[in-house]
C-alpha cells in the first residue's frame, strides 16, 4: 500500500494524482490500491474503458482458448435452442456470428453471445482486451 494524493475536479473526476502531497492544493490521501485510484494510475486518459474491434479470427481463437473451449458451432446450436428469443432475434446473432468481419464490444448481442458461451460480462471485457492483442502470424 501506497498513499498517493488526490485532486479532484468539482464533480468528484480525478484531475492529477500525485506521490506527495503538494502545497497549497486541495488534495485527498488515498490507499493506491483502490479500484478507482488503480485504474487512474493504469491509464489516466482512460483507454482502459474503451475495447478495440475484433476481427472474426480474433474472437473465436480466444474462445478456443477458454477451459473449456468454445466452438462457434456449439454457440450457434446453443443460440438456436433458446426458447425465449424470436426466430428474427435469433437469425440476427446467427448473421452476426457467421458474417460480420469484425466485432464491437460495445453491441448488446455481444452480451447476448457471452451468455450463450457462459461468459460473465467482465470475463468477456478481460476475454476481449486478450483477443485484441492476438495478431496473424
Amino acid at each position: 500500500m501506497t498513499t498517493v494524493y488526490v485532486r479532484y475536479d468539482s464533480v468528484g473526476t480525478i484531475l492529477e494524482i500525485f506521490f506527495r502531497d503538494q502545497p497549497d492544493m486541495i488534495l485527498v490521501a488515498h490507499d493506491d490500491k483502490e479500484p478507482a485510484i488503480a485504474k487512474y494510475l493504469r491509464g489516466p486518459l482512460g483507454r482502459e474503458d474503451r475495447f478495440p474491434p475484433l476481427k472474426k479470427w480474433q474472437l473465436w481463437l480466444a474462445a478456443l482458448e477458454l477451459e473449456p473451449p468454445i466452438v462457434k458451432a456449439d454457440i450457434l446450436t446453443t443460440v438456436s435452442g433458446m426458447a425465449d428469443m424470436s426466430f428474427k432475434d435469433k437469425e440476427t446473432i446467427r448473421i452476426m456470428i457467421e458474417d460480420a468481419q469484425d466485432y464491437s464490444r460495445e453491441d448488446p448481442r455481444i452480451d447476448l453471445l457471452a451468455v450463450a458461451m457462459g461468459i460473465p460480462p467482465n470475463q468477456m471485457d478481460d476475454l476481449w482486451r486478450w483477443a485484441a492483442e492476438f495478431r496473424p502470424l
